[in-house]
């Protein structure tokens, strides 16, 4: 039982000393908290015991003001439950001088309540940390003594506000006497408990602080700025410096440990940081002790401490980063030196071999316009064939090389995609059909455009891909589909498809054979030839196109290579009409146009069209323009661009959509995605026309739009 009701006891005191802590305050915090809990509880029991004495007493009024005391150091106590120790702590220091001025009028000196002031004293050096806050306790002390010089002015040596005897003075006076030495004891014990425990925190902290300067990987060194003696160091500059104790180093000159050429440069880095008060970083050389030289990677901090200047040295060993550079620069030079080596043999080679295949490439062409005999053709054929197979070899060997250099770079010129095509188209159907295999194109219509691009390389790509198809398709097809996926009034995104139905290639082999030098297996390099530098050279142009070349194929059922190019458009190209059908569209007169259009070209073309037509044409640059024009005046249709500076042509159209519903707009746009009519109709456009535009689209689509709010 008696267990119990200790252990109720404690869980009591527990609840009420650690109330209003949180696991995200500090540590120095909760020790606020929980000492202030604690003041709070000792003078609420201490109230207890004065007003049960004086109810024992009869002296109501006394009781009465202790009870009022005990309220407020209840509401204390709440505020700082809530988080408000500061003001919780302004409200019990308060408190407790208003009461013992209070009670020592009320009672008089010779109750000597006065006695109070003093264990009261101590308790403001427990409640207040003298060490982080001594201009509170100076405030709180100075209060203090003014108040207990104000009971001493104004309380009577005895009043009679309350029957007390003489008796009952002496009475009061031995408590409040026992009752102050008691508390002074209790406190005076607290302050030595705290004074220890923060004695063995400060220990435990300089005990964590040398652990880690001891364990840090950088040898660190402290030295006096105005003298550049050596205060101290770590464990770790005596391992750096082959150095068994740190008497060796301590008192000694810093330079005697820096690499000669190196003294300088340090105190010259001293000097300026000194004067400026910033920090320097960067490689130093080190000598050890016996005499060998390392580098570090040096951080030099001034600092101060008790008006005295120190300079932090810190040293990372980077020895071997060093070595590794120099090992890595050495590997450079002779990297160089043989790419150096390889291009110049690949050159010297290339002319050593095509002077003399050239002599014999056109030595056969003029052989076979010659008379032969009928026999000697095939030999005839066969040496052309071979000496213009090496000639291929050599240019993508050269090729090759000049790709790994990173010497190669691509142009970009205006080609119109479609007609590009078709020449190559043109260069392989002959091929195609002499092995008595199907060509199947399929090229987008919308292909009819000029596209910036490297028309050379993209041929070599082309066609690389159409011969391998060709050299390893026996029967079946060979097919080649370019279609344009989507485009901006800037850009065009193409896909290339080259497909056959030949030997195939297996799934273990579909990344080998974009390497070096390979191909699928022995049998089909022994069988078909080749060098295996045809796809490796392909791949690696086309990622200069910034995209990848991505193969799917399955042995014996054929292949499928294929790539995706995003190309800027031309938007200087020439429109090409046809004469003829424009001659014979009906006149447009009276009709009012209003077109915005930031490109000057495609402004100038459309309005030409436009002017022949009869109709009144009205042009804006950008949107804001066009929308300014719509306000002051009335248009039959709109024909807008969709991309423009200021305001493009959405934003335009839904201003305009504000101050007119019905009139017709035409967006006037070169993009091109998936479910576009929709999407236009949904921002408020009725039609579109692409550009570049055929001028009998355009004549048709304001002819309907304008036919069609007539009979509206």
């Amino acid at each position: 039982m008696k267990a119990k009701i200790l252990y109720l006891a404690w869980a009591i005191y527990r609840d009420i000393v650690y109330s209003g802590l949180d696991e995200h305050i500090s540590r120095d915090q909760r020790k606020k908290i929980v000492r202030f809990n604690q003041f709070v509880f000792l003078a609420l029991l201490i109230n207890l015991f004065c007003v049960i004495t004086y109810f024992y007493h009869k002296l109501y009024i006394s009781a009465l003001i202790n009870i009022t005391s005990a309220y407020f150091f209840l509401v204390a106590y709440y505020l700082n439950s809530k988080r408000r120790l500061e003001i919780g702590r302004i409200v019990s220091v308060i408190n407790v001088n208003i009461y013992l001025i209070v009670i020592s009028y009320v009672e008089g000196l010779r109750a000597s309540e006065y006695l109070l002031f003093f264990p009261y004293f101590l308790v403001l050096t427990f409640v207040v940390s003298i060490r982080r806050n001594y201009k509170e306790l100076v405030l709180v002390y100075a209060l203090t003594v003014a108040s207990l010089l104000l009971c001493f002015k104004i309380s009577p040596m005895t009043n009679d506000i309350q029957i007390m005897t003489d008796v009952l003075y002496t009475k009061l006076s031995t408590t409040i006497l026992a009752i102050s030495f008691i508390l002074t004891i209790i406190f005076s014990y607290a302050i030595l408990r705290v004074n220890k425990d923060n004695e063995v925190a400060i220990l435990e902290e300089k005990k964590f602080g040398d652990t880690i300067y001891n364990t840090s990987l950088d040898g660190v060194f402290i030295i006096f700025s105005l003298s550049n003696i050596v205060a101290t160091c770590n464990n770790r500059a005596l391992e750096l410096f082959g150095v068994k104790d740190k008497r060796e180093i301590e008192g000694t000159q810093i330079e005697k440990w820096f690499d000669e050429d190196h003294i300088k440069k340090f105190n010259s880095i001293e000097q300026a940081i000194s004067h400026e008060s910033r920090n320097w970083q960067g490689e130093l050389a080190f000598n050890t002790k016996d005499g060998h030289i390392f580098f570090g990677y040096v951080s030099v901090v001034p600092f101060s401490y008790r008006d005295i200047r120190y300079t932090k040295v810190s040293i990372l060993d980077i020895s071997n980063v060093k070595m590794a550079e120099f090992e890595l620069m050495k590997a450079k030079e002779k990297a160089e030196t043989a790419s150096k080596v390889k291009s110049r043999f690949l050159s010297n080679m290339s002319h050593e071999l095509r002077t003399p295949l050239n002599g014999i490439i056109g030595a056969s062409n003029l052989l076979l316009q010659e008379d032969y005999l009928g026999t000697q053709k095939p030999h005839l054929e066969i040496l052309k064939f071979s000496s213009e197979h090496m000639m291929l070899l050599i240019s993508d060997i050269l090729d090759f090389n000049k790709i790994e250099a990173g010497k190669l770079e691509l142009s970009e010129v205006p080609v119109n995609i479609k007609e590009f095509v078709r020449k190559v188209i043109s260069q392989f159907e002959n091929q195609v059909n002499g092995k008595g295999l199907q060509f199947k194109k399929e090229i987008d219509d919308r292909l009819d455009l000029e596209l910036f691009t490297d028309e050379t390389r993209l041929y070599q790509i082309l066609s690389n891909l159409l011969s391998n198809a060709i050299k390893f398709t026996n029967q079946g097809s060979i097919s080649l589909e370019v279609k344009k996926l989507f485009s901006s009034s800037t850009k065009a995104t193409i896909q290339f498809i080259v497909k056959d139905t030949g030997i195939g290639i297996p799934k273990d082999k579909h990344k080998e054979i974009f390497d070096s030098f390979t191909q699928a297996d022995v049998n089909t390099t022994r069988k078909y030839g080749g060098t295996g530098l045809g796809l490796a050279i392909i791949k690696k142009l086309i990622s200069m196109f910034n995209s990848e070349l991505i193969l799917e194929s399955e042995e014996g059922k054929g292949s499928m290579f294929y790539f995706t190019l995003e190309l800027k458009i031309n938007e200087d190209r020439k429109l090409f009409i046809n004469e003829d059908k424009t001659r014979s569209l009906q006149m447009l007169t009276g009709v009012k146009v209003l077109i915005a259009e930031d490109n000057p070209v495609n402004l100038s073309v459309a309005k030409r069209f436009m002017l022949k037509w009869g109709i009144e044409v009205h042009e804006a640059t950008n949107g804001r323009e066009a929308l300014n024009k719509f306000k002051t005046d009335e248009y039959d249709v709109l024909l807008i661009d969709l991309e423009m500076p200021e305001m493009d042509g959405v934003t335009a159209l839904k201003e305009i959509r504000k101050l007119n519903t019905v009139v017709p707009a035409v967006a006037f746009t070169a993009a091109v995605y998936d479910n576009m009519q929709a999407d236009l109709l949904q921002k408020g456009f009725t039609d579109f026309i692409h550009k570049p535009f055929r001028p009998e689209d355009l004549h048709g689509k304001i002819s309907f739009l304008v036919s069609s709010m007539k009979r509206a």
